[in-house]
C-alpha cells in the first residue's frame, strides 16, 4: 500500500506549501479533464533572482513522483529545449 503512503505524503506537503512556500515559487498538482487532481504530478514555476540578467523570468518544471515516493525522489522535468545542459527530453542529470 505504498501508493496511498506516497499520496497521502503529497497531501501533507500540499497543505504545507499553502501556508508557507518561497515567494514568487508557484507550485501545483496536475489538473484532469474531470476536475480532480493528479498528486503524482505536479507543475512548478521558480522566478529568477532579482538584479541578475535573468531578473524577471520564470522557469517552468514538472515533478513526477512514482508511488514510492517518499523513499525515491521525483522526476524533475524541464521543457524541451529550455536549458542546453539537459538531457534531449528535459530531464536534469
Amino acid at each position: 500500500m505504498s501508493g496511498g503512503i506516497a499520496r497521502g505524503r503529497l497531501t501533507e506537503e500540499r497543505k504545507a506549501w499553502r501556508k508557507n512556500h518561497p515567494h514568487g515559487s508557484v507550485a501545483r498538482p496536475e489538473s484532469l479533464p474531470d476536475g480532480t487532481v493528479n498528486l503524482m504530478v505536479w507543475h512548478y514555476t521558480i522566478p529568477s533572482k532579482a538584479g541578475t540578467d535573468w531578473e524577471g523570468g520564470f522557469y517552468p518544471l514538472t515533478l513526477n513522483f512514482t508511488e514510492d515516493y517518499p523513499s525515491k525522489p521525483s522526476k524533475c522535468k524541464l521543457p524541451h529545449g529550455f536549458f542546453p545542459v539537459l538531457y534531449g527530453e528535459g530531464g536534469v542529470p
